[in-house]
């Protein structure tokens, strides 16, 4: 005997998946009705912490929208070493590389925690894409701020002490994974001493000793496991 509840669920489903991908910033000014008619090219998934999303050369063309969570970007170098490359979080998307280009993947996506994500495969996404001139521009935008971002970050690594790699590390990650409270923002992301030496080209003991001294500075304030920036440390100094 069929279950009568059971429409109402899938219609549920349905409905979640559009309200996740309305908060993606991917779909802002999306067509009307766009993401209804196509939401069941979408699929919602949960990964728990420490799981592998994708490994670096995997062929998979599939593309995902974090709605929970954060996931750690990674690449494998010739030596062996783990290098980070982004920390992403809730509305950010990844994997977008196959949007264009087959090929495999050139980095390792990591679930920091448990996240959910909704995924997609590229070509859907890219037919959507193709119909709709928002979207186009909006991918424009998202690929625009990555360059960016990578721009900065080499440009710490290639001129900046590691105390102000990491000071501009943590700046960046209060404007993406930020809480106010009144002492200043807390980093809602917890990242261990090697992920922040990954992050900004140096060695989990340098870190720890260049944390050190920003705490006793009182450029950062170190409260347990999290770190919370000063109002007067948001800015570039």
């Amino acid at each position: 005997m069929a279950d009568p509840a059971a429409p109402d669920i899938a219609l549920a489903t349905e409905r979640n998946k559009v309200w996740y991908l309305q908060q993606n910033r991917l779909f802002s000014n999306a067509v009307d009705g766009s993401l209804e008619a196509n939401a069941h090219l979408f699929k919602i998934v949960t990964y728990p912490r420490k799981t592998a999303i994708f490994d670096q050369g995997d062929p998979t063309r599939l593309i995902y929208f974090l709605k929970r969570g954060n996931v750690r970007l990674a690449r494998l170098t010739e030596d062996g070493r783990e290098v980070t490359v982004a920390i992403l979080g809730p509305g950010d998307l990844f994997g977008e590389e196959t949007l264009f280009e087959p090929g495999p993947r050139s980095t390792v996506a990591i679930a920091l925690d448990d996240v959910l994500v909704c995924m997609v495969r590229a070509e859907d996404l890219f037919a959507m894409i193709s119909s709709d001139p928002s979207l186009a521009l909006n991918v424009a935008r998202i690929l625009s701020d990555r360059v960016g971002a990578l721009e900065t970050t080499m440009e710490d690594l290639a001129y900046a002490k590691v105390g102000e790699r990491l000071m501009h590390l943590f700046r960046r990650l209060a404007d993406e994974h930020g809480a106010r409270e009144s002492r200043g923002t807390r980093l809602t992301i917890r990242l261990t001493h090697a992920d922040l030496a990954s992050l900004v080209g140096s060695t989990r003991e340098t870190v720890s000793a260049e944390i050190a001294i920003l705490t006793r500075s009182g450029r950062i304030i170190a409260d347990g496991r999290t770190i919370i920036l000063p109002d007067a440390e948001r800015q570039p100094v």
